[in-house]
């Protein structure tokens, strides 16, 4: 009796296996012999499509995992996420007011009007798709591969679109942007229209204080930054697709315009407490007698032009580059590699302290210091 149920369940197991291999020989005749039409005008089959929308949802759901996230209501982070999301998600997304393209419409599968879907998605799992990418969509990944900090800020933003109208979406995602008004030249039209969403102009501050402070920064350093980003040497899923399209031309003319405009004299963010700003402060002057020189000798000097102006700059934005080159990150170039040893010699509290330090001061720029030379020269 035994015997007989053995053999049985072992036919059943030969019988299950025979199976799978010709329906895999089969699938494999199909393709070799061109008869199933691939055509995007034609529409997924109703079982492949539930088939390829389940395997699709729960390869989310097992792969997304619990990464570790910032304040998703940070203001900071969501006006990065919008302006990111209006020059790069809304060509094939649409947006409130704006429906997705004709062309994006077209494509298979069509890419989903996110207003309305993203609620359901948790955070995590938009995370995972916006930093991976979904395969056989057209739905790529992340352009920065390290800048997960990057992906957060398009998440914080998503999380609020379903809330927006298209009045309310086009304040939080223009930022600076004035594409309807006329500028006199090509480097200030892109910069009107495309920098200005997240960055400052003559007489506003930048949109989120994780962007850096870019008026009257040093044109050396701010070519060298462009240029790092069009050859993937600094990573950024915001600012390599802007520096790819641009010619070495332009993005020299981006870098002088910025570096000759005046920074708006805003009020330094301040820390909430003063004894981070002093302990900063002894930090960036002196160093810490040991393993760490003053950051004062590089980033409060004109003489390295490639060395950028750190004060004045939000604080947010100078730890989250200290916390990149802590976690490996930024070390695609010379001047990377040697900041992420500096980095990985800061304590984590010393990280806060220099920013706080640097956060409180008025912000320098070439203009100023030259100025001030002068004033000096003439007494």
């Amino acid at each position: 009796m035994l015997g007989q149920v053995t053999l049985t369940w072992r036919r059943l197991g030969i019988g299950a296996v025979a199976l799978v291999l010709a329906g895999l020989l089969l699938s494999l005749l199909v393709a070799a012999s061109g008869l199933y039409n691939i055509a995007a005008s034609r529409g997924h089959p109703f079982l492949l499509r539930e088939f390829l929308e389940l395997g699709m949802r729960r390869s989310v759901e097992m792969h997304a995992g619990r990464p570790v996230r910032p304040d998703l209501t940070d203001s900071g982070l969501i006006t990065l996420g919008a302006a990111h999301f209006e020059e790069s998600c809304a060509t094939c997304h649409g947006s409130p007011g704006q429906d997705v393209s004709p062309v994006s419409a077209a494509m298979l599968p069509k890419p989903p009007h996110l207003h309305d879907k993203v609620q359901d998605w948790s955070e995590d799992e938009l995370h995972w798709i916006v930093r991976h990418g979904l395969q056989y969509t057209g739905m790529p990944g992340w352009a920065g591969d390290a800048r997960n900090d990057e992906v957060w800020a398009l998440v914080a933003f998503l999380r609020i679109l379903p809330r927006l109208d298209e009045e309310s979406y086009l304040a939080v995602a223009s930022g600076n942007a004035s594409p309807t008004i006329k500028q006199p030249d090509e480097v200030a039209s892109l910069i009107t229209q495309t920098c200005a969403r997240c960055h400052g102009t003559g007489t506003s501050s930048q949109t989120s204080a994780y962007v850096p402070r870019l008026a009257g920064q040093k044109a050396g350093y701010l070519e060298r930054a462009l240029l790092d980003y069009k050859q993937g040497f600094r990573e950024s899923g915001f600012m390599e697709p802007v520096a790819a399209n641009l010619p070495d031309a332009r993005l020299r003319e981006i870098a002088r315009y910025y570096a000759n405009l005046e920074s708006p004299r805003f009020s330094p963010h301040p820390s909430p407490e003063a004894d981070p700003i002093a302990r900063g402060q002894r930090l960036a002057l002196e160093g810490d007698g040991y393993r760490l020189a003053a950051c004062a000798s590089c980033h409060m000097a004109s003489e390295r032009q490639d060395y950028p102006y750190l004060a004045g700059q939000p604080e947010e934005y100078l730890l989250a580059q200290l916390t990149l080159w802590r976690n490996g990150g930024r070390t695609g170039t010379p001047a990377g590699r040697l900041m992420s040893e500096i980095a990985n010699d800061l304590s984590v509290q010393q990280a806060k302290d220099v920013s706080a330090f640097f956060a409180s001061l008025p912000p320098l720029n070439q203009a100023t210091e030259k100025t001030e030379q002068a004033r000096g020269q003439e007494e």
